[in-house]
């Protein structure tokens, strides 16, 4: 009987780590400039964090762990500078989550607001940032401070031109 428990807790420790270790799709810079990050194209790094593919949520979830974080490659081409759109819920109790966005030195930070359930969406500008260097970048979402049950829950991060299209 012990045996079999502890194949079941390996097996299931090693579906959850192949899980939160799935190399990241390269996202392409779209034709207008801008960066669509889905959450089914991240790769997610932690313990209980993970993309939830249902239709109604289609997101990143199960972010109760402070240490957890994700990230998306993407390939830019237009430099510029980008105003950065989360697209977020946060359930009633666990507002006040504090996080880091990041690509390379640039960074943000942002408090996360309920939303009053982890399934009523919100589109959030949290600033700009610049862009210079062409090629593949890496963007991340790593949390800093969580007084309540979960940091929130991730749909998308949309980088737009701040003019409008990015390069002219």
């Amino acid at each position: 009987m012990k045996k079999s428990v502890l194949w079941a807790a390996l097996l299931f420790a090693a579906v959850v780590v192949a899980q939160n270790t799935e190399p990241a799709k390269i996202v392409p810079q779209a034709n207008d400039g801008s960066i669509s990050l889905h959450a089914s194209n991240a790769a997610v790094h932690g313990s209980t964090i993970r993309y939830e593919p249902q239709p109604h949520k289609n997101t990143i979830g199960y972010w109760t762990k402070q240490q957890d974080w994700v990230s998306w490659d993407f390939r830019l081409n237009r430099p510029g500078t980008f105003l950065v759109e989360l697209t977020q819920s946060c359930g009633k109790g666990s507002g006040g989550a504090k996080y880091e966005l990041s690509v390379g030195e640039q960074k943000l930070t942002d408090v996360m607001p309920e939303t009053g359930s982890f399934t009523n969406w919100t589109n959030r500008v949290i600033g700009k940032i610049e862009l210079v260097r062409m090629g593949q970048q890496t963007l991340t979402v790593k949390p800093i401070h969580k007084p309540g049950l979960a940091v929130m829950d991730l749909r998308a991060v949309v980088l737009r031109p701040a003019d409008g299209v990015s390069g002219k």
